[in-house]
């Protein structure tokens, strides 16, 4: 039986971590302090930093492309 990772989410201890859609919420969330409403309006909004495509349709396919520009921008980089 395998055991479950630390956030139960069924990976072995130690595995690498697939990121998801939760984990894109939570940063956008966290990159607006804690205000849910703007960061679902700049999920929604086309990013130069993804090609002109919206982190929303981006993070279905590649969310690790999105939490990347979250912190690029974190940190002052915008493209």
């Amino acid at each position: 039986m395998m055991e479950k990772g630390l956030e139960g989410d069924g990976e072995a201890p130690g595995a690498p971590h697939t990121p998801t859609e939760v984990d894109v919420w939570r940063a956008a969330i966290a990159m607006f302090a804690g205000d849910r409403t703007a960061a679902e309006a700049w999920l929604n909004q086309e990013a130069m930093g993804l090609g002109w495509r919206r982190p929303i349709d981006v993070m279905e396919q590649d969310a690790q492309q999105v939490l990347d520009l979250i912190m690029r921008i974190d940190h002052g980089i915008y493209t």
